[in-house]
């Protein structure tokens, strides 16, 4: 496995939102909590980012979405793999089916 850092916000059991680089690329990672539900999703949808500053990422995520270039698809938490810590790096092979 080779694993790349992130960078995070909103964590239960595992990052809910988190941003990695790959390949000169950045994706955003995003499993937001659903209200209706009381939970957090099963799924995080991967979007492919433009270049972010610290402005970007400083305060809320909530908006980074919406900053997007193209939302690339789905992928179910289960299948992203993390560190031991799962709040330093994730295995970018997960991330390498997104960069096309």
């Amino acid at each position: 496995m080779q694993y790349e850092p992130i960078l995070y916000r909103d964590f239960y059991d595992v990052p809910r939102m988190f941003v990695v680089r790959f390949g000169g690329k950045s994706y955003l990672f995003d499993c937001p909590f659903d209200e209706s539900k009381d939970e957090y999703g099963t799924h995080y949808s991967v979007f492919l980012m433009p270049p972010l500053d610290d402005t970007d990422l400083a305060g809320d995520w909530r908006k980074l979405p919406s900053l997007a270039v193209q939302l690339k698809g789905k992928i179910p938490v289960s299948d992203v793999k993390f560190d031991t810590s799962k709040r330093k790096e994730v295995d970018v092979d997960i991330v390498a089916q997104f960069d096309s």
